[in-house]
């Protein structure tokens, strides 16, 4: 295992220390399983973002050429 310190405000200290006591954890135990299992999480994907003409259309569909939408228009 490697050593690593890092610095942390004193009132996030104490919340670690209380989190740890109660789950009967040292505090380093605590840190590496919630450091282990945020990097090993899946990343969550990123939304998207549609952009809207006026009539509730996406602006996509006026670009989109020979879209079966335009048909019915």
């Amino acid at each position: 295992m490697k050593k690593t310190s890092i610095y942390l405000e004193p009132s996030l200290d104490e919340a670690l220390a209380k989190l740890a006591a109660d789950e009967g954890l040292t505090k380093a135990e605590l840190i590496r399983r919630r450091l282990a299992s945020n990097v090993s999480r899946p990343k969550r994907p990123k939304l998207s973002v549609a952009v809207f003409a006026g009539d509730g259309r996406s602006a996509a569909e006026d670009e989109a050429p020979g879209d079966e939408r335009d048909a019915a228009r």
